[in-house]
């Protein structure tokens, strides 16, 4: 038997303990037993007598009665009482501890009050036996007068709860209760809900069941709700009419003041907003997708944006807002994205094309996938290094000259001859990977010297590589064109390996006689028979007479590439030759005179089935080496097995049966057992580079042994990137040679890659170039700008790429161009200079115009000078500013900035240092094409910035320049041109000021004739003054209250003068300019008041005060 005063076991409650008031929100109270089976929302709202089990409930206790614990006695005892809570277990983990109040007994005992949910509350306290509740008491008779109270009480709480009388009410008419209440409202306890709102709380109830934190929603929604500020609320507040005017007047400022304060603010605010969405447009969600791919997050942030795209097609600019010009067809969106890409549209987030100037010792890689592989952390650099960059950027200035005269330029021998200059440790194999370039191009050392239509154009290879059909005519001639030019090659190599041997071994070889081709071979294995190389052992070679062994005289002429050569030979001695093997000498001959070295079908078949059956029934260690590999070179035999068995052959030997193997054919045509390409030769080389030179691996040879592998494999784009890590000036300088001949596939995408290779939607690799080249320039281009400009020009090498991708790289030299001008800022040497005739002096960019894709100067100004001009004002580089915009012929904007800057210097007061401009670098020395220096223009001649650091002494040096041309003046506004007259006057009145020459000052103030000095104490003509001022340009505006707080120092100043030289007959004449200059100060105060709330901030204190000191009122 469960007792009313005993404690229940705690309760689970979805809710937990909300309140601790009984009359606010149910507490934890004993199960009570249901008269169903079942589980309701709201179980116990009407609790009934019942013998049946009780059963769970979602809210068990939900405005179940509670009983009185307490014998206490009270006037009202159950109108307001607060229940014992016991502390129950909530859903939400929580644990309120129970809030016990002891009840007291009351007059009106018997009477039930109004919960929560409106259950009615017994008012003694009863045992609970056999899971039955007893019934409520009848109610007991009360006199009429408490009757009354009551339903006046149970009236005013209808009225505070929801009704509008109840604080209308007079203080004295409120009872113990309402007084309470009150009091409770007060401290924030709150009132009973009304009955007609018991549907809010049962809301309540279900948006916490859902997980809803009401407090925290409610704090939240409350935020949102846009506050009235105070100045705000004092502006929307009307006037109301007083009879005093002076309070009324007062009012009115104060109203005034407030309101231009808001309508500067929100000025300030449209600034912000318009100088966000002009200078930074930012796809956010590129930069995310950038971010979560460089995370490896790049499927899911992927799929969730294309989503995006869906939903919405407008473009979002800076701060989730759209972009600031509108939408755009996509026509104007490429030809925007594309041609004019300008620095403002560039992301702050994006990186910059040239990046930062290198000041270290080493230098670390830019690219995302590039490591050092020497794992020292930074890619080597040391003197040698550095010798080599000069070296090579002497070439590269000579390779531009020829551009610009378009002749063709050997490039290849150029750089080969730096390669080979002794310092460094770089391998030789990087010299060999230029002698097999110049064999795949066909270079000649001397294009002058030689046929004009054999010599290889700048860009001649661009077509055929870049062509993405595998067999198409185009590819299938490239292709060869790698095979052919690899396999010499790898022949002319051997053959100087050949005469190095015979050399250095003379009296081994024997030569004697002509050295032609064949006795330098019969040497060679004669000195390879001395050394017991030429053959293993237990094999026996077949000789002429006992003494020369004639298969591998054929074999290392081939060897050689001297397939005539071994023709001749075979036929000189075919009595021999055919009595070893009859047919031989028809191979040879056929093959010698073929130009794609094959054989016909039929003599393929015969020397294939001889073949065979050579190798399968003759006995071992019968077979002449040097006769098989004959046999293979020439017939193509076995190509499943491309290798040479009893023969020492090195890696470079077994690259060339590889190369000499190979043939590009049409393979629709062709038997599928004698199809052997380049593809399977870069299949192979790709092989050999995954087992023996991943990362952290060189395998056999080094580096430069893969490298060379993959440059004679046709594979550039890979070679560049490998070798990167470990030479990146050679690097480079392979990139530009390749290049320049159209044999480098760059990245389509030149404004938005991280990695140094990168792979285009047909899987083929490309090679980020130009930022490549950017990033070159970092090591040198501080003190060497001319090679910097060299070099950042070859971008514009790709500007012939078809479609969209040929502007692209054009945008991007343009791009770095502008970068390196602002970077160094070295205006005059870049961009050219000014004579002061107005003439111009051509910078090291514009000398390169045709270089770069601009065909005339305008295009010029207007592509790299003006946008650097901008970006340069907006970092606040006046001088910098100045000169570009002057070079661009935008005389108008020059004038426009140096106002700005005279008046911000203006607006500074006396107390302060003048502001001071960063002064200009000067034009450098530089060095023509003879290597001698061209002589530095004289100051005399040529107009420069160079030593102005004051605004004053830069706006009239361009006032000067500009007076004396009339050219230069039908080009500037004139209110431009009398602003920057009336800012000048103003900075001499503030020179005069500051050397306390008041009557000069005062003489210069009056010639502006923006005070009224002469007004003589005419309010109309100072009205008059005070209304121009509306019509004043902005930058004399500004310093309009600064002109008037010196006027007045400059009389006070003046009256002290004056009154510190009395004394003689002049004395009258003294004191009446004393006197006018006092009605000065009156005229200049009354002029004050009127442009008072025009003036800046604290300049009327600052004027009222000098005012009275100079007896101004």
């Amino acid at each position: 038997m469960s007792s009313l005063f005993s404690q229940p076991a705690p309760k689970s409650s979805i809710f937990g303990n909300p309140g601790n008031q009984s009359t606010a929100t149910s507490s934890s109270q004993p199960q009570q037993s249901q008269t169903s089976g079942t589980s309701s929302l709201f179980a116990n709202l009407q609790t009934q007598p019942s013998s049946q089990p009780a059963q769970n409930s979602l809210f068990p206790s939900l405005g179940t009665s509670q009983p009185n614990q307490s014998g206490q006695t009270g006037l009202f005892q159950n109108l307001n009482s607060s229940q014992p809570q016991q502390q129950t277990s909530s859903l939400f983990g929580q644990r309120q501890p129970a809030i016990s109040q002891p009840a007291a007994s009351s007059l009106f005992a018997p009477q039930a009050t109004t919960g929560a949910l409106g259950a009615s509350q017994p008012s003694q306290a009863q045992t609970i036996q056999n899971g039955q509740q007893p019934p409520l008491p009848p109610r007991l008779s009360q006199p009429a007068y408490f009757d009354s109270l009551l339903e006046k009480g149970k009236k005013r709480a209808r009225d505070a709860d929801g009704g509008t009388s109840f604080n209308e009410l007079p203080g004295l008419q409120l009872s113990l209760s309402d007084i309470a209440r009150r009091v409770r409202e007060i401290g924030g306890v709150g009132s009973q809900l009304p009955a007609g709102r018991a549907a809010d709380s049962k809301a309540h109830y279900l948006l916490a069941a859902s997980g809803v934190n009401l407090g925290t929603t409610r704090r939240d929604l409350d935020a949102l709700k846009v506050q009235p500020t105070a100045s705000t609320a004092a502006i929307n507040v009307p006037l109301e009419w007083d009879p005093d005017t002076n309070r009324y007047m007062d009012q009115m400022q104060q109203q005034s003041t407030l309101k231009m304060i808001a309508e500067g603010i929100e000025r300030a605010h449209r600034n912000f907003d318009a100088y966000l969405d002009e200078n930074i447009d930012i796809n956010w969600e590129a930069q995310r997708r950038k971010i979560y791919e460089h995370f490896g997050l790049a499927s899911n942030v992927s799929e969730r944006a294309d989503a995006a795209s869906q939903i919405g097609t407008g473009v979002r600019g800076s701060f989730g807002r759209s972009t600031r010009r509108g939408q755009t067809t996509n026509g104007d969106q490429s030809k925007q994205s594309m041609l004019g890409r300008s620095i403002f549209g560039q992301s702050s987030l994006q990186k910059s094309v040239i990046g930062t100037p290198n000041t270290s010792i080493k230098t670390a890689s830019l690219f995302a996938d590039v490591e050092d592989r020497s794992g020292q952390g930074a890619i080597s650099d040391d003197r040698f290094s550095r010798d080599k960059q000069t070296k090579f950027a002497e070439k590269v200035q000579v390779l531009n000259r020829a551009r610009l005269q378009e002749k063709p330029h050997p490039i290849l021998h150029e750089f080969k001859e730096v390669q080979i200059q002794p310092g460094g440790e770089s391998p030789y194999q990087l010299i060999d990977a230029f002698r097999a370039l110049i064999d795949i191009v066909r270079e000649p050392p001397n294009p002058q010297n030689v046929n004009q239509t054999d010599v290889p154009k700048q860009r001649q290879f661009l077509n055929d590589y870049l062509d993405e059909t595998p067999n198409s005519a185009r590819q299938v001639e490239i292709r060869k064109r790698i095979l052919d030019g690899s396999r010499r090659s790898l022949e002319q190599q051997f053959f100087e390996g050949v005469e190095s041997l015979i050399n250095r071994n003379a009296r081994e070889a024997n030569l004697g006689g002509v050295p032609t081709a064949t006795n330098k071979i019969r040497a060679y294995i004669r000195v390879r028979d001395v050394r017991k190389d030429l053959k293993p052992d237990e094999l026996e070679l077949q000789k002429i007479h006992d003494i020369e062994p004639l298969w591998a005289v054929v074999y290392f002429l081939l060897r050689c590439g001297l397939v005539q050569d071994a023709a001749d030979y075979v036929r000189e001695h075919a009595a021999p030759f055919r009595a070893i093997e009859r047919n031989f000498v028809t191979y040879i001959m056929s093959y010698a005179k073929d130009k794609d070295r094959r054989l016909p079908r039929d003599l393929q078949d015969r020397i294939n089935t001889e073949y065979q059956h050579k190798a399968r029934m003759a006995p071992e260690n019968s077979l002449d080496p040097y006769k098989m590999a004959c046999y293979k070179i020439i017939g193509r035999c076995e190509l499943t097995k491309r290798t040479i068995e009893g023969i020492n052959q090195s890696s470079n030997d077994w690259l060339w049966l590889q190369f000499c193997l190979a043939r590009e054919v049409n393979r629709v045509e062709e038997v599928a057992g004698d199809v052997f390409g380049l593809e399977e030769i870069r299949e192979s080389v790709s092989e050999i580079g995954q087992r023996h030179y991943q990362k952290g691996q060189e395998g056999l040879g080094g580096y430069g042994t893969y490298f060379h592998l993959l440059i004679l494999a046709g594979m550039f784009e890979q070679a560049i990137s490998f070798l990167y890590p470990y030479t990146y000036v050679a690097a480079v300088h392979f990139a530009i040679a390749l290049n320049y001949y159209g044999l480098l596939r760059v990245s389509d995408q030149p404004g938005a890659e991280t990695d140094l290779l990168t792979f285009n939607t047909k899987d083929l690799p490309q090679i980020s170039f130009g930022r490549m080249l950017g990033y070159y320039t970092r090591d040198f281009r501080t003190s060497n700008l001319d090679a910097a400009v060299d070099y950042l020009v070859l971008i514009c090498l790709n500007i012939d790429l078809p479609g969209a991708a040929g502007k692209a790289q054009a945008s991007l030299c343009h791009e770095a161009l502008r970068e390196l001008v602002l970077e160094s800022r070295e205006f005059a040497q870049l961009l050219g200079d000014i004579h002061k005739d107005g003439t111009r002096l051509k910078g090291t960019i514009e000398q390169r115009l045709d270089l770069i894709g601009l065909s005339d100067q305008e295009m010029f100004l207007k592509t790299v000078t003006v946008q650097a001009a901008s970006v340069a004002d907006d970092n606040g580089r006046i001088t910098d500013a100045v000169l570009l915009y002057h070079l661009a012929e935008d005389y108008d904007n020059v004038i426009v900035i140096v106002n700005r800057a005279l008046s911000d210097s203006l607006a500074v007061s006396l107390s302060e240092p003048e502001p001071q401009l960063s002064p200009l670098k000067p034009r450098q020395q530089q060095q023509g094409q003879g290597g001698q220096q061209q002589q530095e223009p004289s100051p005399n001649s040529s107009f420069s910035l160079t030593a102005v650091s004051e605004p004053s002494t830069l706006a009239r040096n361009m006032i000067s320049l500009y007076d004396s041309n009339p050219l230069y003046l039908a080009r500037i506004r004139p209110q431009n041109r009398q602003t920057c007259g009336i800012l000048l006057r103003l900075s001499t009145v503030k020179s005069h000021i500051q050397s306390q020459n008041w009557a000069a000052a005062l003489d210069t103030i009056a010639g502006t004739n923006l005070l009224p000095l002469a007004a003589r104490g005419s309010i109309p003509a100072i009205r008059a003054h005070a209304t121009t001022t509306n019509q004043l340009p902005q930058e004399v505006k500004r310093n309009l209250g600064n002109l008037l707080l010196w006027c007045i120092m400059a009389v006070g100043g003046q009256r002290e003068v004056l009154q510190a030289q009395k004394g003689g007959y002049e004395d009258q004449g003294r004191e009446g300019v004393r006197e006018e200059l006092k009605g000065v100060g009156r005229d200049l105060m009354c002029f004050a008041g009127l442009v008072r709330y025009r003036l800046e901030r604290g300049v009327w204190e600052a004027v009222v005060k000098a005012g009275g000191d100079v007896g101004g009122y």
